[in-house]
């Protein structure tokens, strides 16, 4: 079988210039005056092949190649060197709504984008309500689209380009705007294409995004491929490269809510908090194994130990310490904590120490998970510290067949 796409040696520069001239005057005046340009590699070298029906996944820092690699895909840019060679026809979700006319309206937009993706008039006719619906505008189909909000044109352009009867799909970012109802339509848009058999591209910082739908990834680095290969083995290695103790920061936040349990679950704004008059400071999440290896990666049914460092100024008594674990897309899993699990800590004394929560045979599927930790006193009113979903582990692809956050331990019985 050939594969749908092929990239072979392809590299991309650009010219950066040291000197704006935007105007007919600043051109005329310097028009004797050399531009210096600075040449910017992009990408370097770029060899991978997607097969068809595949979902291929593209991750990598901001910066790294990974939105200029998939317009050289769809032809919007040329490379500079190297060559592109495509099987079937591409429907690019890239920059949703940028081909908008900003004083057409809703209804005009939809003909318009649906033509110049090559729908016959029957077929914009046939699926214009549905294209409406599914991105929730009945109500504003003759409101310009200038008017209209980002997350608005995101989803109107999302609607019109699912209906595209292309071989490859070209997403960047898709799900970075909408709400989580949009998401999850987006969602089951993409299974639907995995049932088909559709060949998918997929550019998502989202990595549980990643670990639920793509086979394999590339990670690319400064415009290079730094690793290539099955989808989790890519992202553990990117999260390594990241954040090798599973740390990510401690960034202090003032200025939300208060949790009102000290498991984190319920902290708002996704932030950390630090309390500059508090006696008790958390400082530290250090994932590993009850031999003591420090590792931020782990396997379904490995038990996973989280060390939660912490610097007390005086004695505490009657602490309560909590976690919470979320999924990448939010979903809160659970969070439990000393005082509901049963384990009292009369106190603790001042200076420097950490307490150890263990997750043995953890059920977690494949994906990243972020980890909150949080320090109360234990009327569970007064918060000493809290770190919300600044920390972050990672569970390996080692189920197959396997769908969700976590893998329930059923059994069967088949009766007759």
């Amino acid at each position: 079988m050939n594969p749908a796409i092929e990239v072979k040696d392809v590299s991309k520069k650009f010219l950066i210039p040291h000197e704006k001239r935007d105007t007919l005057k600043e051109n005329v005046l310097n028009v004797f005056r050399k531009r210096i340009f600075e040449e910017f590699n992009a990408l370097e070298d770029i060899n991978l092949t997607v097969r068809r029906g595949e979902f291929f996944g593209i991750v990598g820092k901001n910066g790294s190649g990974k939105s200029t690699l998939l317009k050289i895909i769809a032809g919007i840019y040329q490379p500079s060197k190297g060559k592109i060679k495509v099987t079937g026809s591409i429907a690019p979700f890239l920059e949703l709504g940028i081909g908008f006319q900003q004083d057409l309206t809703a209804r005009e937009n939809i003909r318009l984008n649906a033509t110049l993706l090559g729908l016959t008039g029957k077929q914009i006719r046939e699926r214009f309500k549905h294209i409406a619906a599914f991105a929730e505008i009945e109500n504003f189909l003759d409101l310009k689209i200038k008017n209209f909000s980002s997350g608005m044109r995101a989803r109107l352009a999302f609607a019109i380009a699912r209906e595209a009867d292309a071989d490859i799909y070209l997403c960047d970012e898709v799900l970075a705007v909408g709400d989580e109802a949009f998401q999850q339509k987006c969602l089951e848009v993409f299974r639907l294409w995995k049932e088909q058999g559709k060949t998918i591209i997929m550019v998502s910082h989202n990595p549980g995004l990643i670990s639920e739908f793509c086979t394999r990834a590339v990670l690319l680095e400064g415009g290079k491929v730094a690793a290539m290969g099955a989808a989790e083995d890519v992202l553990a290695r990117y999260h390594r490269q990241a954040n090798p103790k599973g740390l990510l920061s401690n960034t202090v936040a003032v200025g939300h809510t208060y949790p009102i349990v000290p498991g984190a679950d319920r902290v708002q704004g996704g932030l950390s908090h630090n309390f500059e008059n508090s006696n008790l400071r958390l400082t530290e999440v250090r994932f590993g194994t009850a031999a003591g290896e420090e590792k931020s990666s782990f396997k379904t049914g490995e038990s996973i130990v989280a060390r939660i460092f912490f610097d007390a100024k005086k004695e505490i008594t009657d602490p309560v310490f909590g976690i919470a674990i979320h999924g990448a897309d939010g979903t809160h899993i659970s969070g439990p904590n000393t005082k509901t699990s049963m384990y009292p800590i009369k106190k603790i004394a001042a200076g420097k120490g950490f307490i150890e929560c263990v997750l043995p045979n953890n059920y977690l599927l494949c994906g990243q998970y972020y980890f909150s930790v949080s320090c109360f006193d234990y009327s569970c009113t007064y918060p000493y510290d809290y770190l919300d979903r600044k920390f972050q582990f990672t569970i390996e692809r080692n189920r197959d067949n396997q769908y969700g956050l976590v893998e329930l331990p059923v059994t069967w019985r088949l009766r007759s």
